[in-house]
């Protein structure tokens, strides 16, 4: 092979971070230069889990489509590597005879069908149960893979696996679209974007503001935390059971209050974020948390207050206090002010906005506020 069709190859493995597009292609290449005329394939597989995802080009798509809902759980060449080093080159024989290889149910219903017979293998990366594969192969017919063939399939493996890593960077950095970026920061209400291992990958603008107050929800080396390592650990696990799907939308979250020192709670909403990355977005799917600030969630703006019930500023801030609860004396004291004065703003503000007890005027309030920033 001539040194500028293998720098050309290499290339194309590369743009297979940037462009889904690109991976048949390359896949096929990468068959043809390796001599394995059943064709190559990128896979994923969960050992706890058995979900799948398959980009095989040469391969008929309903094998492909039954190896996700019945092999992938029955497939002992996935199973028995699934932990084998990254980046080393395996084949079947590597854990058990051809003998037995040739008698399991799905070699002769799923590989042999599929001209896949003498096969070659490399762990590209791991993470927990998680292993990324590419496989090759061919008949048994045509010959083991040479020397030279599993030498050049090796040398390939590290750029295999940096287009993997690469792919991931990506996702990881780009994180929502602009758009949708620029919506999720006008919300009052925080939210967070975070992998399996409840590492951040965005945080809109008020998460932001509540990560750096430091109360309730923290980040301690780029992984989320609560003020107690109980709450840490049931948060992380929620977080954590979104990256073990048992579907496309990953396992079901869960709700959850973080405590804080002389403050309410905070309410956390977790629910699987599946973003579709490209071809080896299978298994890793992400978590993404609605944090509601029960004391932020009061916080009116006055201008919105004198614009739709004509108050005055400290009638506007006196409702804003209302809010907060705790009774019309907790309001008084906290505004600095007499309960005589209190009583006069508060008579003033149901006669503005036509409402007769604090619990009336508290819902017309809340249901009259946009849900986001200004």
């Amino acid at each position: 092979m001539r040194l500028q069709d293998l720098s050309e190859f290499v290339g194309s493995i590369y743009d297979t971070a940037l462009d889904s597009n690109a991976c048949p292609p390359m896949l096929n290449r990468l068959a043809d230069l390796l001599g394995a005329t059943s064709g190559a394939h990128f896979g994923s597989y969960n050992s706890r889990t058995y979900v799948t995802r398959n980009v095989a080009p040469r391969f008929d798509q309903k094998y492909i489509r039954s190896f996700a809902e019945y092999w992938g759980s029955r497939d002992i060449f996935w199973q028995r590597g699934a932990n084998h080093p990254v980046g080393a080159v395996f084949m079947p024989e590597t854990f058990m005879s051809r003998e037995e290889h040739c008698r399991t149910d799905i070699f002769n219903e799923w590989y042999k069908p599929q001209r896949a017979e003498a096969l070659m293998r490399t762990n590209l990366l791991i993470e927990g149960p998680v292993s990324t594969v590419v496989t090759v192969g061919r008949r048994y017919s045509e010959g083991d893979f040479r020397a030279s063939e599993i030498r050049l399939f090796a040398a390939l493996i590290p750029h295999l696996q940096r287009a993997v890593q690469l792919q991931l960077r990506l996702a990881a950095v780009d994180g929502p679209p602009a758009g949708s970026a620029e919506l999720l920061n006008r919300l009052r209400q925080g939210v967070l974007l975070v992998d399996a291992a409840a590492r951040v990958i965005f945080a809109n603008s008020a998460a932001e503001i509540m990560l750096r107050a430091g109360a309730g929800v923290f980040l301690d080396r780029d992984r989320l935390r609560a003020e107690t390592p109980g709450e840490t650990q049931v948060l992380r696990r929620i977080i954590g059971d979104c990256a073990e799907p048992r579907d496309e939308l990953g396992g079901a979250g869960g709700r959850l209050r973080l405590s804080r020192e002389n403050r309410a709670p905070m309410t956390v909403l977790v629910i699987p974020h599946r973003a579709r990355m490209a071809w080896i977005d299978v298994v890793r799917p992400r978590a993404i948390l609605f944090i509601t600030d029960p004391e932020e969630a009061t916080i009116i703006h006055r201008e919105g207050l004198h614009q739709d019930f004509g108050l005055t500023p400290a009638e506007a801030r006196f409702t804003g206090e209302v809010l907060k609860a705790g009774g019309l004396q907790a309001t008084a004291d906290r505004l600095g002010i007499s309960l005589t004065t209190a009583r006069t703003h508060l008579a003033h503000v149901f006669d503005k906005t036509g409402t007769r007890r604090q619990a009336e005027l508290v819902r017309l309030i809340l249901q009259s506020q946009p849900a986001i920033r200004e």
